[in-house]
C-alpha cells in the first residue's frame, strides 16, 4: 500500500458470471492486499477497505458497550469478506455481496478518499441525481472550507 495516497476517481466495470469484478490499479495501488469488502449500513453500496483502515474502523467499534459491540461486530464480520485481488486486479464477491448491492453487470468503483465503493450502475445514478450539490456547500462552509 502507498501510504497518504487518497483513493479518488470513479470507473465503470462489469460484473463477470464468477462474481469476479475489477478493481482500478490505482485504487489497489492505495488499497493494499488483501482488500476487506462489507456491505454499507446507509446506502446499497459495498465498502472496500484496506485491512489498516479496517482496524481503523473496527477498533472504533471495540469502544461501545458489549451488547452493542458484539452485535455490530457480528454483523460486520458475517457479512464482510476480505479478497485478495487476482493477477488480473479482480476480486471475487461473495453472492451475499452481490445480492444486497443488486450488481447485476454493471458496476461503478468509486473513490471516497481512504476507502471505495461498489455499486450498481443503477443505484449509483439515482444517488447522482439526488445529489445537491448546495447541501454539499453547506457542509464545507461550516467546516470553514
Amino acid at each position: 500500500m502507498i501510504p497518504n495516497i487518497p483513493i479518488t476517481g470513479t470507473y465503470r466495470h462489469n460484473l463477470d458470471s464468477k462474481n469476479r469484478i475489477f478493481i482500478p490499479a490505482k485504487h489497489r495501488d492505495a488499497l493494499g492486499s488483501p482488500l476487506v469488502v462489507f456491505p454499507s449500513i446507509r446506502d446499497r453500496s459495498l465498502k472496500v477497505y484496506s485491512v489498516e483502515e479496517w482496524r481503523a474502523f473496527t477498533e472504533k467499534i471495540e469502544t461501545m458497550v458489549a451488547k452493542e459491540r458484539e452485535q455490530v461486530l457480528r454483523y460486520y464480520n458475517e457479512n464482510s469478506d476480505t479478497l485478495t485481488p487476482d493477477a488480473q486486479g479482480r476480486i471475487v464477491l461473495n453472492q451475499n455481496l452481490v445480492d444486497y448491492a443488486g450488481l447485476t453487470g454493471g458496476a461503478v468503483i468509486v473513490g471516497c478518499g481512504k476507502y471505495a465503493e461498489i455499486w450498481s450502475v443503477e443505484e449509483h445514478e439515482k444517488l447522482k441525481a439526488s445529489t445537491n450539490v448546495d447541501d454539499i456547500r453547506a457542509a464545507l462552509e461550516r467546516l470553514g472550507l
